[in-house]
C-alpha cells in the first residue's frame, strides 16, 4: 500500500512525457507497484518528494501483528535516471549509482 505524501508531487510526475515514455521494468508504475507491495508482510510505503528531478524519498513501514500499528522499517528512494545524471553514474543531479545505466525509476535503499 503507498500512502502519497507528496502534496500533488506523484501526480505530477505521473503526468510527465518522461513518466509516459518510459515502460516496463524502469517505468514509475512498475515500480510504485513493487514498492505497494513489498516483502511477505503486511506493509506501507510512505511517499515524499525528493530533491532530484522526477524523484520521490519513501519510508517503509511494517505493521506489527500484536498491535496492528504500523512502524518504521527502513527508508529510500525512488530516483529518476536518464541523461540528465549519467544514467545513475553518481554526478548530479541525483548523486544516485546504478550498477548498468539506466533510463528510468530505479529504487535506492
Amino acid at each position: 500500500m503507498i500512502l502519497d505524501k507528496t502534496d500533488g508531487y506523484l501526480d505530477e510526475v505521473k503526468s510527465s512525457p518522461q513518466a509516459k515514455a518510459i515502460t516496463g521494468k524502469n517505468s514509475l508504475d512498475k515500480a510504485l507497484e513493487y514498492l505497494g507491495s513489498y516483502g511477505d508482510r503486511e506493509t506501507l510505503c510512505v511517499l515524499y518528494k525528493d530533491w532530484a528531478p522526477l524523484s520521490f524519498a519513501f519510508d517503509m513501514q511494517v505493521k506489527d501483528p500484536v498491535t496492528g500499528a504500523f512502524g518504521p522499517w527502513f527508508n529510500g528512494g525512488l530516483i529518476f535516471h536518464g541523461d540528465h545524471d549519467g544514467g545513475g553514474n553518481g554526478g548530479g543531479p541525483t548523486l544516485s549509482v546504478c550498477l548498468q545505466p539506466t533510463d528510468g525509476w530505479s529504487i535506492h535503499t
